[in-house]
């Protein structure tokens, strides 16, 4: 597909950004970038072994870097100077992928990406602090962007909000996985409102970054982001089915959100349509966080039985049709809109 090379050409372009920015091996002077004049002096081996080197590991496994894809395609939707703000790609990036090892170390899980996950790999120690570094890392590069003040007002902005609210969502998943609240009370658009606040952040991130380096209004800016959110809901509940039916694409375990309880869409609605024997007998499984592969099996089958899979995916697309005619109008008539339908579709359909 058009999107898949395109996503790769994007993938290049913006690893050789981060390398630039945030490169593999440097000296006591990119430090000093980085953190101000030395004291006494810098330990840059240790530096390196404890925060680029893991950071790295992570970013050169893949990752379909389409949330700063999007970033870029607004951008030049809206006539971006991407020369000025290119680094905005490389901040979401590394901002997702600071979140997906804090996100492992709270499941519990043993894979990222085909390898070990960065905890099991360095230790929780070092996973705990680069997942903070890369929050805050990338921002040096908005410390030092060429913009007036109300703009960079804005910026800042709309990363603390989305930085606040991805934590808040985070949060409600941890919640809901480690039981405290009856699975059977949580609704879909509980479900869906905690999708927003955790996987459609940085997306939402992305499309507001592009709205404000194009100068558009705040109501405009809003719009976007809110487009952009629905495509990180859509993408959310298109993982969690791959989860159970094709997590090898994913280079993640096979039914880990099962083993992790996780409360996905596909749970409520099993939850909500099935019967006293189904009903309990998956909320025991979920509550077993259990690896056994029969177990796990017998849980998607009751999701499955009860249609939960499919309506799962019928509501992603229309979640993300929906808010593409309401921003459909607002997207300048090029040939990078009808690119920007085409990421929110490939998120939906994809298979890895």
């Amino acid at each position: 597909m058009e999107i898949e090379r395109e996503l790769r050409e994007t993938r290049e372009w913006l690893d050789a950004l981060m390398e630039q920015r945030f490169p593999r091996d440097f000296d006591e002077r990119y430090l000093e970038w980085l953190m101000g004049r030395r004291s006494a002096g810098y330990d840059t081996q240790t530096v390196r072994m404890t925060v680029f080197e893991p950071m790295w590991d992570l970013l050169a496994r893949g990752g379909k870097r389409w949330r700063p894809w999007l970033f870029l395609t607004i951008a030049r939707n809206l006539g971006v100077d991407l020369e000025r703000y290119k680094n905005l790609a490389v901040i979401v990036e590394l901002l997702h992928n600071g979140s997906l090892i804090a996100d492992d170390i709270e499941d519990g899980a043993e894979v990222r990406r085909g390898d070990k996950a960065i905890h099991v790999k360095y230790g929780l120690d070092v996973a705990v602090n680069l997942s903070s570094a890369m929050y805050f890392l990338p921002l040096k590069l908005l410390m030092e962007m060429e913009v007036g003040d109300p703009t960079y007002r804005r910026l800042v902005n709309a990363y603390l909000e989305d930085m606040i609210r991805i934590h808040l969502g985070q949060a409600t998943d941890i919640g809901w996985h480690r039981g405290l609240r009856d699975p059977e009370t949580i609704t879909v658009e509980h479900y869906l409102e905690m999708c927003a606040n955790k996987t459609g952040v940085l997306p939402r991130m992305a499309a507001r970054f592009a709205a404000i380096a194009a100068g558009l209004g705040e109501e405009e800016e809003r719009k976007l982001g809110k487009f952009a959110e629905s495509i990180g809901i859509a993408f959310q509940i298109q993982d969690d089915i791959l989860n159970v039916t094709s997590a090898e694409s994913l280079g993640k375990e096979f039914g880990e959100d099962i083993r992790e309880g996780k409360i996905t869409l596909m749970v409520i609605y099993a939850l909500s349509r099935a019967g006293e024997k189904d009903r309990r007998r998956l909320k025991e499984i979920l509550s077993m966080h259990t690896s056994d592969p029969g177990l796990i099996k017998e849980a998607i089958s009751i999701m499955e039985k009860h249609g939960a899979i499919e309506d799962a995916k019928e509501l992603a697309r229309r979640i993300v049709s929906g808010s593409w005619e309401e921003v459909r109008e607002l997207l300048p008539n090029n040939i990078y809109k009808e690119k920007i339908r085409e990421l929110a579709m490939f998120l939906v359909e994809r298979k890895f």
